[in-house]
């Protein structure tokens, strides 16, 4: 009996093997496999980059695109078409970290902190008071 149910059991395990698949889908599930591999260590290189880059703030930004926009005109004397690039990559971050800091990217959650305090700004914004100065006063239904 006991050599009945072995054989059974040998006899399901060739019958598998008939089963196995193609050496072609074995190479594509291969690729696969690697395929994601690759994408799991650039998702994971861009997460560390994201990181690092979340510590620079929108001032440093600006500071230096200052200092490319002042290399920039030191370079021209000695490598004009390199100058001139520098340039333009000054100006372009200039005006694109300015325009972060005025229309507000992302807000910090900590808040301003004084001598160690937290302190409150109670007085409202630049585009805030235009806004106010610029909106109709509504009227009243009565």
């Amino acid at each position: 009996m006991p050599d009945n149910r072995l054989d059974e059991e040998i006899s399901e395990i060739l019958d598998g093997l008939d089963k196995l698949p193609e050496p072609a889908k074995r190479r594509t599930s291969a690729r696969k496999q690697y395929l994601r591999q690759l994408a799991s260590t650039v998702s994971n290189s861009q997460r560390a980059i994201a990181r690092k880059l979340s510590l620079v703030s929108v001032g440093q930004l600006m500071l230096l695109s200052f200092l490319i926009i002042v290399a920039s005109v030191f370079l021209r004397r000695f490598i004009p078409l390199t100058g001139q690039w520098t340039l333009l990559a000054g100006i372009v971050l200039f005006v694109s970290s300015f325009t972060i800091m005025i229309f507000g990217g992302a807000q910090s959650s900590r808040g301003q902190y004084w001598r160690g305090r937290q302190i409150e700004s109670r007085s409202s914004s630049l585009l805030s008071k235009l806004r106010k100065r610029i909106s109709i006063p509504r009227r009243k239904n009565r």
